[in-house]
């Protein structure tokens, strides 16, 4: 009964995979599925050692070393999830983790492990087994292994996954998801004291269940946390998808609109045109062509200035610091600050690469340096705060002025199109600013404002959740 016990514990962790893989299609999830099987193979491999009462002793030496693949591949797996999580989820161009643990490497990982597995069914690996009976008043019947010449390099190479928990440690700093570096760092400690429970097997007279537990309780775990993980971000794509497609939405809505409007425009505006030009008009009917010309040109304007409106959300990305976007507003509006004087301080957080259209960013921020100077026109003291920091996937940069402020009550109206606090003006200035910021995925929001001025929080997502999530639930 011990071999079909152990052998069905085995398949936790396998089964946790599967199911993870099935629940959440992420990129991190390839990687836990490669991992858990070999968790599996490792087990089974183990309870195979039990399997006197079902298998001969020549069968269980050749499944030992057929299914000691599972052990052998451990170390390459467990830094194969640390790759995966920098390559997706790091966004720093300067890590010299990348240098360590890439694809390149990992291949080279797996090459050398499948030597040692290979090395597993010559002489030199392994040359039979050892039969052990009993474990002091626990009456059971198991082998282990007897080594070969190069016996020693088996043991030698699972001790390398030590240097993978501690790289795929190092790696789960440079995640800038919270969430993701929590279930990396959780993955990455739990498993090692799996680890030094599992290698307890390298030794006789150890409890024979040890590692069959460890492991369950291990895979439960993580199954756990992972799903947690996957949730949030499942949760924040789904968010930044319907402010993309709302986007989406008004730019259909209003292309047919403008279409629809356009044609009865031109023809009005042609035989306007065309009446303005006849002899024999008196002075009153000239005056009601005229304003019917003045209307059609208003018309036409709003129009253009709609498709303004529209086109603004067509973004082209590129990876990017926003950080050095920032700067560049800050001194393109430099001259205009200096004639209104203005104060303009950046307190910059850490270097944020981002996927971004730079141009339209760039606007967005110009636009909102340039409302923060007109509403401080007649103020004593003119300063422009500009901040940036991190806030889990996001990355925020913060506008704070000494101007006039808002009244809350027109809060909900400053980013409606064609609606203005000035007398000039199309009232398009903070409509296309949150439409470009909307088209990033990102938000735009006032945080507070009062006759001592405004604050405006400006969102961006420092990671596409898309690029990695294949499909969600």
């Amino acid at each position: 009964m011990s071999f079909i016990l152990m052998a069905a514990m085995s398949l936790v962790p396998l089964l946790l995979g599967i199911a993870s893989k099935m629940m959440f299609r992420i990129q991190l999830t390839n990687a836990m599925l490669v991992f858990m099987i070999f968790m599996s193979l490792w087990q089974f491999d183990v309870s195979v050692l039990y399997s006197i009462d079902v298998f001969n002793e020549e069968t269980i030496f050749f499944l030992f070393k057929f299914f000691r693949i599972g052990s052998i591949m451990l170390p390459p797996a467990f830094l194969y999830v640390g790759y995966m999580a920098l390559k997706y989820l790091s966004k720093e161009e300067n890590n010299w983790l990348k240098w360590i643990i890439n694809k390149y490497t990992i291949g080279v990982y797996y090459a050398w492990s499948l030597f040692v597995y290979i090395i597993n069914w010559t002489d030199l690996g392994l040359l039979g087994l050892h039969k052990i009976v009993g474990f002091g008043s626990v009456n059971v019947i198991l082998f282990y292994p007897i080594y070969g010449a190069w016996g020693p390099l088996f043991a030698n190479h699972i001790k390398l996954l030590i240097v993978s928990i501690i790289l795929t440690l190092m790696a789960s700093r440079k995640v800038n998801d919270r969430y993701v570096r929590l279930f990396l760092t959780a993955f990455s400690l739990t498993f090692l004291l799996t680890y030094v429970v599992g290698v307890l097997n390298l030794k006789a007279g150890t409890f024979i269940y040890s590692s069959q537990l460890a492991v369950m309780i291990f895979s439960i775990f993580i199954f756990f946390i992972f799903i947690k993980m996957s949730m949030k971000m499942i949760k924040e794509t789904n968010k930044i998808w319907k402010r993309i497609e709302r986007e989406k939405q008004i730019e259909i809505s209003t292309f047919g609109l403008i279409h629809e409007i356009r044609n009865p425009l031109t023809i009005m505006r042609g035989y306007s045109e065309m009446l303005v030009s006849k002899e024999g008009l008196d002075v009153k009917t000239r005056g009601m062509v005229a304003h019917i010309q003045i209307a059609g040109t208003h018309m036409n304007s709003i129009i253009d200035h709609y498709n303004e409106f529209i086109n603004s959300g067509k973004i082209n990305t590129e990876e990017t610091d926003l950080l050095e976007i920032v700067r560049e507003s800050i001194q393109l509006t430099s001259i205009r600050a200096k004639e209104a004087n203005v104060s303009i301080y950046l307190k910059e957080g850490k270097e944020s690469i981002v996927k971004i259209d730079k141009d339209k960013m760039r606007q967005v921020f110009i636009n909102l340096i340039n409302n923060s100077m007109e509403a401080m026109e007649g103020k004593g003291q003119k300063i422009i705060k500009i901040r940036t920091n991190r806030n889990n996937n996001d990355i925020n940069i913060i506008f704070t002025d000494t101007g006039s402020g808002i009244p809350e009550e027109k809060w909900g109206q400053i980013f409606t199109p064609f609606h203005s606090t000035k007398e000039a003006g199309m009232g398009l200035g903070l409509s296309i600013c949150q439409r470009i910021v909307h088209s990033h995925g990102g938000n735009i929001e006032i945080l507070k404002s009062s006759g001592k001025g405004t604050e405006i929080k400006v969102t961006i997502p420092s990671i596409y959740y898309e690029s990695i999530i294949m499909s969600s639930i």
